[in-house]
């Protein structure tokens, strides 16, 4: 089902700047902006089993849906998901990007309705669902808004001699399908390069870097998967070091959406893992 979701193109420096009729006019533009949010499981369908999705992840639009089985019974566990899900993640990752070189991902992001606040426990991260657009890593950019001064990998000790990709795989854990703030991805091939806004991500670790932040544009093709269920795994690209496209990276933007009618439904629970998996160079 196609819907109209209200998005927020926030930018937690920009919308704080200014006089307050700077700010008003600012949140009038950018703040729960009516957006036509297409429902992809319509168009593209579920990838029955994972193959080489090299193209469609660093080249193309930037997501996918995968069927994908987890043994995990209780995703609450942070044992068991360590112990279970990040090896079935990291292999399903390696069968999507078969040229690549996977690392292990040492922690992951547990999110539920009831959780209001982003904290950390046991090296697991913990937060609401985020119901801002963005994209959680990105480059130092110079003044003209497409060099990159320093790059991510740089700033975190990355390998700079092969294409580092930012992958996230993003999974709704509810016991029945998805009904509540699904997550919404933007088509990277939609956006334009000059609505991309850069400011230090609150949550980086361990050092300082930047994320993506984004004015809203007609032309973005949003899209979300419905009803998606434990067995099916939302993948996404979050960077790249040396795009095909460009110097500078086009990410996939995302951001939970509120379902209109959803009120009172089963409430939304997810976990995501990130994997920065190597390349060679293109």
């Amino acid at each position: 089902m196609d819907f109209v979701g209200f998005l927020n193109f926030a930018n937690p420096v920009g919308q704080n700047q200014g006089t307050d009729q700077e700010r008003r006019a600012f949140a009038a533009q950018r703040l729960g902006r009516p957006t036509a949010i297409h429902d992809a499981r319509a168009s593209t369908g579920v990838m029955a089993e994972p193959v080489d999705s090299v193209a469609r992840l660093a080249d193309g639009v930037g997501f996918l849906l995968v069927h994908a089985p987890s043994c995990v019974s209780d995703w609450t566990d942070i044992e068991e998901v360590a112990t279970v899900y990040y090896e079935e993640a990291r292999a399903l990752l390696q069968k999507l990007l078969p040229a690549a070189e996977v690392p292990a991902t040492r922690s992951h992001t547990y999110r539920n309705e009831q959780i209001k606040e982003h904290y950390w426990d046991r090296g697991v991260q913990y937060g609401p669902c985020a119901a801002a657009v963005h994209n959680d890593y990105a480059d130092s950019i110079g003044e003209d808004g497409a060099t990159a001064t320093r790059k991510f990998t740089q700033i975190q000790g990355m390998p700079t001699d092969r294409r580092v990709l930012g992958i996230n795989i993003w999974r709704s854990v509810s016991p029945d399908p998805l009904a509540r703030f699904p997550l919404a991805v933007c088509d990277r091939t939609s956006i334009a390069r000059e609505d991309l806004e850069y400011n230090l991500n609150p949550n980086a670790k361990p050092r300082p870097f930047n994320a993506h932040y984004c004015k809203p544009n007609n032309a973005q093709r949003w899209n979300y998967y419905s009803a998606m269920t434990r067995d099916e795994a939302l993948v996404f690209t979050t960077y790249d070091s040396h795009p095909a496209d460009g110097e500078v990276f086009c990410p996939t933007l995302h951001t939970a959406v509120a379902i209109p009618g959803s009120e009172g439904l089963q409430e939304r629970e997810s976990v995501e893992v990130r994997f920065f998996p190597y390349l060679p160079l293109p």
